[in-house]
């Protein structure tokens, strides 16, 4: 996969989230895929727009980490 379609985060700015929660959808050419948060933390921005495609590894948002 070389790019794909962000969907929307699964949190609100400011909601927590555990590591291995999903986090954000996107969808590629064969399914929609959650993918998991890499660590503990809090939402803080949003900078991706639901349905524009996206290269792997684009900064879609940034969030705080927080102490598990």
């Amino acid at each position: 996969m070389e790019e794909g379609t962000f969907q929307g985060f699964l949190r609100a700015i400011g909601e927590a989230f555990r590591k291995g929660e999903p986090l954000f959808v996107v969808e590629n050419d064969k399914a929609l895929v959650e993918v998991e948060a890499e660590a503990d933390g809090v939402l803080k921005e949003v900078l991706a727009e639901v349905g524009k495609a996206y290269p792997v590894g684009a900064v879609l948002g940034y969030y705080e980490e927080v102490a598990g």
